[in-house]
């Protein structure tokens, strides 16, 4: 089985997509899945921190580019 996910990415330019995810897909999985990088995003379901181990809960996701610097 698989879910639905809206997916909302902030990495400098904003852009948002559907997604179909399998069941038991964590959030790290997806993140691979985008080709993305786990050390330099937060991912939020809901507008909530999520830990990256956790199986996606269906909802608004939003990933968003962490910029640090000094």
């Amino acid at each position: 089985m698989s879910k639905k996910i809206n997916l909302k990415l902030l990495m400098g330019n904003k852009s948002e997509k559907k997604m179909d995810v399998d069941d038991e897909c964590t959030y790290e999985e997806l993140l691979n899945i985008l080709d993305i990088n786990p050390e330099t995003v937060l991912v939020l379901n809901n507008g909530q921190a999520v830990p990256l181990d956790e199986i996606i809960d269906s909802g608004d996701l939003t990933i968003l580019k962490i910029v640090s610097g000094g």
